[in-house]
């Protein structure tokens, strides 16, 4: 759990980065690797965090949990990206003469919504393939 934590900070901290350095304007796929490992990392915090009330004999309604709760946050983020687009940017404007931008178009959006839902996909794959695969397969 504390890794997939550090490596959620990290990810929210190379956003940062990125938005100084204007990687979003430079490389397209660098907000889609966010988003994907994004998903992923919080799909692992979610399984860790709630592993006492998943149940192994339920791995479709586990999945849909994960994937459900990980596109809730994803919704969740994208909402505070036009919150801050409307509110952060014109003070950032104002105070240092910089423009900012929090958020992109529609197709912008659901792309960072179906790489959230996606990176969380490839780790609940990777947790069901797991559970049904004896376990000496995989030391």
């Amino acid at each position: 759990m504390r890794i997939s934590f550090i490596f959620l900070v990290i990810i929210f901290l190379t956003n940062f980065v990125g938005m100084y350095n204007q990687w979003y304007l430079i490389y397209p796929w660098f907000d889609q690797v966010l988003h994907f490992s994004g998903g992923f990392f919080m799909a692992i915090l979610l399984s860790t965090y709630l592993k006492d009330h998943l149940l192994d004999s339920s791995k479709l309604k586990n999945t849909l949990i994960i994937l459900g709760v990980v596109s809730f946050m994803g919704i969740t983020w994208e909402f505070a990206e036009y919150i801050a687009n409307v509110i952060i940017s014109p003070i950032v404007y104002n105070l240092f003469a910089v423009k900012t931008y929090f958020m992109g178009d529609l197709s912008d959006t659901i792309n960072d919504l179906l790489m959230d839902i996606l990176g969380a996909g490839l780790f609940s794959f990777i947790l069901i393939l797991r559970r049904f695969t004896p376990q000496d397969k995989f030391q």
